[in-house]
């Protein structure tokens, strides 16, 4: 019990006294306060069968308290009082409190004795009760460790059986985000979280999704410093990316800030401060790379960017490889140039890719029909910029 909850605690009794040590010694105080958890006062310490030439405050904890008796020391029968203190030579010493020539020593010792047993009965029944507590809350967090493992266990099973293709973004004890491919070739993103009993499944169909690249670059820095420069610590990465985000918001709905972070965040790196005395450089490595998804958002009506961590690209590119970006794209080139050749006679370009300068174009539309034409095959890489320019200025000498 420390002061502050001792000073609102009433005196029980008290006594006060004086004692002179032999003939020539000086007198001293006697003083004993009895609270309901401590006693406090003054009185001489006994050690090694010698007494104190002087009496000393005292304050002690009735569950330090060892024994207390009455006895005679040099021919003065008084209070004496066993009890323990730490000590830096053991754990645990026995010391001894000596309140001579104290009036009614009986009464004392009947009293003390009888509130040092009250006090080591409620401090038994608050230990086992503290005990209880524990081992209920013990078995609480048991019992929640076990609900967490299940639902984990549960909603894992449910998504990911031994032929799922998955990309583990971050695992912890009953936790995980992952990316995983369905059966119908769907892209899904999948975060549980067993201790909050939280599942939360983000679905891209196969047939929305529009391509997925490589991104960012990595490059290096000359940091420079010259002689007795100090300069101080910094911390770098520790960012969440604004596409992931972005991204996992949609896939994720309210959840998807925290699902979306987790598919990009870079743990940060501190430098402390540094001192040098010499000029020298440090090369700092700055990584950027990483992977872009695109596909097209229902609820957005529009096609989405978001952001996936570098080493997914094998992944992708091992489990979706339609949607590489340069397969794409050449099927994209593809499929324009056969909607071009559907109906040649609005082909621009005949066999030697000129347009004669005697033909007339019957109507405006017709002439932004070919327009269109000339950019898509410009766009699909079947003209150079000098064909393309010497294409469109036949057109416009047409007008």
């Amino acid at each position: 019990m420390n002061q502050k909850e001792q000073k609102f605690e009433q005196v029980i009794d008290s006594y006060y006294g004086e004692y002179k040590k032999g003939v020539f010694g000086k007198k001293c105080p006697i003083r004993l306060y009895v609270y309901p958890s401590y006693i406090e006062g003054n009185g001489y310490l006994f050690h090694a069968n010698e007494l104190a030439n002087e009496s000393d405050s005292y304050s002690i904890p009735f569950l330090q308290i060892r024994n207390v008796y009455k006895d005679s020391i040099s021919g003065t029968l008084g209070l004496i009082i066993e009890y323990i203190e730490d000590s830096i030579v053991s754990n645990k010493s026995i010391f001894k409190l000596f309140l001579p020539a104290i009036s009614e020593p009986d009464k004392w010792v009947h009293l003390l004795s009888s509130i040092q047993k009250e006090v080591y009965e409620k401090n038994l029944q608050a230990s086992l009760l503290e005990k209880q507590i524990k081992e209920i809350e013990l078995e609480q967090k048991k019992q929640a460790e076990s609900e967490a493992a299940q639902f984990y266990l549960d909603c894992f099973n449910f998504h990911i059986n031994s032929a799922t293709h998955q990309y583990e973004l971050y695992r912890d004890k009953n936790k995980i985000a992952l990316i995983y491919i369905g059966e119908d070739k769907s892209l899904n993103f999948l975060k549980i979280d067993g201790d909050a009993k939280e599942e939360n499944n983000g679905v891209i169909p196969f047939e929305k999704i529009h391509y997925y690249e490589k991104a960012g670059d990595l490059h290096y820095i000359s940091e420079i410093h010259g002689d007795y420069s100090s300069y101080g610590g910094s911390v770098v990465g520790g960012n969440f990316s604004k596409l992931a985000t972005l991204g996992g918001g949609l896939l994720f709905g309210m959840m998807g800030m925290t699902a979306g972070a987790l598919l990009t965040y870079k743990p940060s790196q501190t430098e402390g401060v540094k001192t040098n005395f010499s000029f020298d450089s440090n090369i700092k490595q700055i990584d950027t790379r990483n992977v872009i998804l695109n596909f097209y958002s229902d609820a957005k009506k529009q096609y989405i960017d978001i952001e996936l961590p570098n080493d997914i690209y094998n992944f992708l590119q091992t489990h979706l490889p339609e949607k590489k970006y340069n397969i794409v794209s050449e099927l994209e080139k593809k499929e324009a140039v056969k909607q071009v050749a559907k109906n040649p006679e609005d082909n621009i370009l005949f066999e030697s890719h000129k347009i004669e300068n005697k033909c007339h174009l019957d109507s405006m539309h017709e002439f932004k029909k070919k327009v269109e034409k000339l950019k898509v095959l410009k766009d699909a890489g079947l003209l150079t910029d000098e064909e393309f320019n010497a294409e469109k200025s036949k057109l416009l000498e047409m007008i």
